[in-house]
């Protein structure tokens, strides 16, 4: 789960990529991980069940030694040298770094954090993030997943593998009370995959999987009605479906907090107005303190 920092700012990341590659793209760098990283993996286990070997992807991507965030630093490090980078001090935040690290920092800083900090979470491509090895969050996760799995070629349609958005239900209830577009809207990012006409979530932070009813329907996605999915791994929390991509290569425009604030309200990446209706919490569901 996303804990968004900053304020709204203007979405101008997607100058960043080509108009015609998305940020879920099988680039080179992604094809060269999934051939020497992650497919030997996959064959040492023999997994059959195409769910079974989704999920060993998922794990291989959170492994300590194989994964994609072994270079990761704390999120807090990109915005304490943000800070000092503007008294020409950011040097000191990357004492203890290695070099890759230091790299890492000094790029992502320039290419992703100059409109607003906390854009760093929700810029990078699958490429820069494979590339790098500096994975964090669940945005980070699910868009190398799905580089990941189209380059292996584990799903035949391209239909057939989401990315989805989805916010917190209690903060989205409270913006929408207070008419706040300002208030920042927890949420997060992972994957569906339809297998033998049954929809998955795919939690790809963790590597585990929710199966989602019978009658579940992307398509039908859309505002004021609110549907809802919950996760073992945050067992008081409700999130609240908000974007799924048409298909593998469609990355729902989420890539910056404007670009994901407006789509937590609106279930588009460019407009702010509170469309979704407020969730009312069931017997079942926690409801907000």
């Amino acid at each position: 789960m996303l804990l968004l920092v900053g304020c709204a700012s203007n979405n101008k990341n997607r100058s960043l990529y080509s108009e015609d590659e998305s940020v879920l793209a099988a680039t080179q760098k992604v094809e060269e991980y999934s051939s020497t990283t992650v497919s030997p993996r996959l064959n040492d286990k023999q997994a059959q069940d195409v769910l079974e070997q989704l999920l060993l992807v998922s794990k291989i991507l959170l492994d300590p030694n194989d994964g994609v965030a072994i270079n990761k630093m704390d999120p807090s490090k990109f915005m304490v040298y943000n800070m000092l980078s503007k008294m020409k001090l950011g040097f000191v935040s990357t004492i203890g770094l290695s070099h890759l690290q230091k790299k890492t920092l000094r790029r992502w800083h320039q290419k992703y954090m100059q409109d607003n900090p906390a854009d760093v979470f929700f810029a990078p491509s699958a490429d820069e993030i494979i590339g790098t090895r500096a994975a964090f969050g669940c945005t980070h996760y699910a868009r190398a997943f799905m580089a990941v799995v189209k380059a292996l070629g584990l799903i035949d349609r391209p239909e057939d593998l989401r990315y989805v958005i989805s916010s917190k239900a209690d903060d989205y209830n409270l913006a929408l009370e207070k008419q706040d577009v300002h208030r920042n809207i927890n949420g997060h990012q992972f994957v569906i995959v339809k297998i033998d006409d049954r929809w998955t979530a795919i939690n790809t932070s963790k590597g585990v999987s929710v199966p989602l009813p019978a009658e579940f329907d992307p398509e039908a996605i859309v505002p004021p009605h609110n549907t809802p999915i919950r996760f073992q791994a945050y067992p008081n929390v409700v999130f609240l479906f908000r974007k799924i991509g048409s298909n593998w290569d469609d990355d729902c425009g989420d890539d910056s907090l404007s670009a994901l604030m407006n789509i937590s309200r609106s279930g588009a990446p460019d407009n702010s107005d509170f469309l979704w209706e407020t969730f009312e919490f069931e017997d079942q569901d926690i409801p907000p303190e």
